[in-house]
């Protein structure tokens, strides 16, 4: 139940971003792989983090780790943003972020994360935002 959805089908580009967040999903589902490991070798970040930033972003991705591993991610589907929808995107602010950049790991229908891929790498991710706030995209 895997989607690529018909925008991967056509763009090359595409479809390597999804098999780049497809690689870092199975990552975070792995518990033997240290969260610091995920966070230097899958995302994407300016050389001088300083602590605060290096503890927020490993918290950060400790939390979309706990969502991952809560799924079955045989039954996770990997979308772009401009295939999935005005109705499932309302509430993301791309502020001026490519959207072929952007993607999002849904389950059951419904959205666990939203990522930017840049470089082959994860650049930003955010939760789904909730209620009447925009989710932004954060880069470190």
């Amino acid at each position: 139940m895997l989607s690529f959805s018909l925008f991967a089908q056509e763009n090359p580009a595409a479809t390597e971003n999804i098999a780049v967040l497809r690689k870092f999903v199975h990552r975070l589902n792995d518990p033997d792989l240290a969260t610091d490991i995920i966070l230097s070798q899958d995302i994407l970040t300016a050389k001088n983090l300083d602590e605060d930033q290096q503890e927020y972003l490993l918290a950060s991705i400790d939390e979309i780790r706990i969502n991952v591993q809560s799924k079955d991610i045989r039954q996770l589907e990997y979308i772009n943003f401009i295939a999935a929808g005005r109705k499932e995107t309302y509430d993301i602010d791309l502020e001026g972020i490519d959207p072929q950049q952007v993607y999002f790991v849904r389950y059951l229908k419904r959205f666990v994360f939203a990522a930017v891929i840049r470089d082959k790498k994860i650049a930003s991710f955010t939760l789904v935002s909730k209620g009447n706030n925009k989710a932004h995209f954060v880069f470190y």
